[in-house]
This record gives C-alpha cells, sequence and structure tokens, in this order.
C-alpha cells in the first residue's frame, strides 16, 4: 500500500506528467482517428481519453475523421461525447471538413447530431460553399435540403 500512496502523491505533486500523458494520448486518440482505426479509438476513448481533446492547432479526432469520411469512427466519437460543431483554430468544423471531401454519410450524421449547416470557418467558407466547389453534388443537395445558404467566402468576396 505504501508504494502505491507513494506513486499517487507522486503523480499529484507533478502535473507535468499528466499533462505529458494526456497529450501522448491526444496524439494517439487523433492519429488513430487518422488512420481509422475505429476499435483503437474505442479503446482509448474507454480509457477516458477526452473525445474533444484536440492537436497544438485545434483540431479533433472528429475534425480528422469527418475529413477523411471515417463514418464508423465518427460515429464512436459522436458516441463517447465529441462534439460535433468545435471548431479549430481556423474555425474549420467536422461538417465543413466532411463537405468539402464529399462524405455524403458523414455529413448526414452530423446533421443529426446537431451540426450547424451553416458553420463559416474564418475565411467565410460554408459547408455548403465547399461542397459546391467541389461538385459534390448529393452533399450540396442534404445541405440545401437543411437550409443551408451559400454565401461568398471572404477571399471570394474581394476579387
Amino acid at each position: 500500500m505504501r508504494i502505491g500512496l507513494t506513486a499517487l502523491l507522486l503523480l499529484l505533486m507533478n502535473p507535468i506528467s499528466w499533462a505529458a500523458d494526456t497529450n501522448q494520448q491526444t496524439q494517439a486518440l487523433v492519429a488513430a482517428a487518422m488512420l481509422g482505426e475505429v476499435m483503437r479509438v474505442n479503446d482509448l476513448l474507454a480509457q477516458g481519453v477526452d473525445a474533444n481533446s484536440t492537436n497544438p492547432s485545434g483540431r479533433s479526432a472528429l475534425h480528422i475523421a469527418a475529413f477523411n469520411g471515417n463514418l464508423q469512427t465518427v460515429k464512436a466519437l459522436l458516441a463517447a461525447g465529441a462534439d460535433a460543431g468545435l471548431a479549430d483554430s481556423r474555425g474549420s468544423t467536422p461538417i465543413i471538413e466532411a463537405s468539402a471531401f464529399g462524405h455524403l454519410e458523414v455529413v448526414r450524421l452530423l446533421l443529426q447530431r446537431g451540426a450547424d449547416v451553416n458553420a463559416a470557418d474564418q475565411a467565410g467558407n460554408t459547408p455548403l460553399a465547399l461542397s459546391n466547389r467541389g461538385k459534390h453534388t448529393l452533399v450540396s443537395a442534404l445541405l440545401s435540403e437543411m437550409g443551408a445558404v451559400e454565401v461568398a467566402a471572404k477571399d471570394e468576396k474581394k476579387e
């Protein structure tokens, strides 16, 4: 019991090691999401890794999974409490990522979980604008059906 208590006291007195562990766990979760390793994602979430933890640029595992169109990973993260509207350091949300790359089922799921159909990043890009730009007609149709409106991005307004 004494060794366990000593280890606990050392952990409590050294928050830097906790931060390092948390950072490693976040990196592992983001990497697993990037690789589409849904079993690894589920394992990390079961170990208590925060589903909304982010990398240094503010991108969460959900951003990465949505970007890659990995529906099963997106489902796992949302089931664990990931925020469908979480914005990264550029203001991009998972629905913006999924729409830009035409991931229809991911977009549909994010909308079902409350993602803002008219979310805009710092450049003014919306899910519908990026979907239209990528010629993802099925995604654009879904977004329009759900009330999306296209607004010119800030860069396009300058021209």
